[in-house]
């Protein structure tokens, strides 16, 4: 996307696009030149659109940013009547610079990644006073073209490089990927191919009609449909996920909902039960729950479903699946937990129960049925053993731990 200079070039204002737009209407150079910007400007339009409608896809709002910045290069470029001096040359590569940077920028955020924008903004600004030295001051066609084309390169370099440290392992990840990888390509080939084709350049009089122009235009086309199509396509997983955690989250909790939690936990048993690994399964109610919606009043009551839905999520491990059985019921599959294991945990969530500053009188407690899996059984089977478990453990005055093996047996263990 470099711009040569009207030095350079040499072109009478009659044998600017304007002036043959208005002395023989469109040519073909005009509409290869409006291509690239009104490609442009019709991503910049759809992105803008879907985050007016999801604002939390920011990387969207980031994505039609970079589409409008570089297709107002263009238009800055190629359309807009001559500027004094060479200032059209330079608004147009800030403006390609800046929209590269805003579209390498829309992967991280997708992805959560922390931006580099200390050193964009610092790539933007050296690169623009390298292009001003080579110029204004210095005038070279072929350093700017080169400084330009790695003030291109390096921000897409940045995001496949942060891209890598972390996981990419779905499908719309690795789309995204390649299609930076693609970019970065167009970006080093580009320039490549204009220094080792011979003429690629132009002369000062037939710049326009380069190859190396011809090029800037058809890598751009190449690089906005790319980048859009694996965005659309990320947006679509990405709204799809959270369908789908909208569909299996509680909201209350921020657990797993009933459906969340059977369809996870019954693929950790049977992953748990296939490699011969120890399972438990715990179900954790509260006591007086009635009580508590009755004297304190429903908004008490929820904020003691949340506070225990965060007692649980930060004491049951990593790999414990928690989810909101209903009211004031929770269940936590643990996978690889012995019996031993399972009733430290159990007890240590009963014990340190607190409603992290909401006022209860008495404070509420927490009883705990828990079974472990030492054979193939079902999830059903395992919920049922530890609501029996749950039962008993009410029935012996509630706040404590009560075991109940798979086989139906009551160890001694109870806390």
């Amino acid at each position: 996307m470099i711009v040569l200079t009207r030095r350079e070039r040499a072109i009478p204002p009659h044998h600017t696009i304007a002036g043959r737009r208005e002395g023989v209407g469109l040519s073909g150079q005009l509409i290869i030149s409006l291509l690239s910007p009104a490609i442009g400007f019709l991503f910049f339009v759809a992105f803008f659109l879907l985050w007016l409608n999801q604002r939390k896809l920011n990387y969207s709002l980031s994505a039609a940013l970079g589409f409008l910045l570089s297709a107002s290069g263009f238009v800055v470029q190629d359309i807009l009547p001559p500027w004094p001096a060479d200032l059209q040359r330079i608004v147009a590569n800030l403006l390609f610079l800046s929209g590269v940077c805003a579209l390498a920028i829309a992967p991280l955020q997708r992805r959560q990644i922390a931006l580099p924008v200390r050193t964009l903004s610092a790539l933007v600004a050296l690169t623009m006073v390298s292009l001003f030295w080579y110029l204004v001051i210095q005038p070279d066609l072929i350093s700017r073209i080169a400084i330009v084309s790695v003030g291109l390169a390096i921000p897409a370099f940045i995001t496949v490089i942060k891209l890598l440290t972390v996981s990419n392992h779905r499908y719309s990840d690795r789309l995204v990927l390649g299609a930076l990888c693609f970019t970065l390509a167009l970006f080093i080939l580009r320039p490549a191919t204009g220094f080792v084709v011979p003429g690629s350049f132009g002369n000062y009089t037939a710049s326009e009609q380069s190859v190396y122009w011809g090029l800037v235009h058809f890598t751009y086309v190449l690089m906005t449909v790319t980048l859009a199509i694996a965005f659309f396509v990320a947006i679509a997983f990405d709204l799809t996920d959270e369908l789908h955690h909208q569909a299996t989250t509680d909201a209350l909790s921020g657990l797993l909902n009933r459906r969340g939690f059977e369809t996870k936990a019954a693929l950790a048993l049977q992953d748990c039960q296939q490699n011969g690994r120890p399972v438990a399964l715990m179900i954790a109610d509260l006591d007086h729950f009635k009580g508590i919606n009755d004297t304190h009043g429903h908004a008490a009551g929820d904020d003691v479903i949340r506070a225990l839905a965060r007692h649980i999520r930060s004491l049951s491990g990593d790999t414990a699946i928690c989810g909101r059985l209903g009211g004031e019921e929770f269940g936590i599959v643990l996978p690889d937990r012995e019996e031993t294991a399972a009733l430290a945990t159990a007890g240590a969530i009963r014990r340190s129960f607190d409603t992290h500053g909401v006022t209860i009188s008495p404070p509420p407690t927490v009883s705990i049925g828990l079974v472990v899996s030492a054979s193939p059984a079902t999830l059903s089977t395992l919920l049922s053993v530890a609501d029996k478990a749950l039962y008993d453990a009410k029935h012996r005055g509630r706040n404590q731990v009560c075991v109940v093996r798979q086989d139906g047996a009551h160890p001694p263990d109870s806390l």
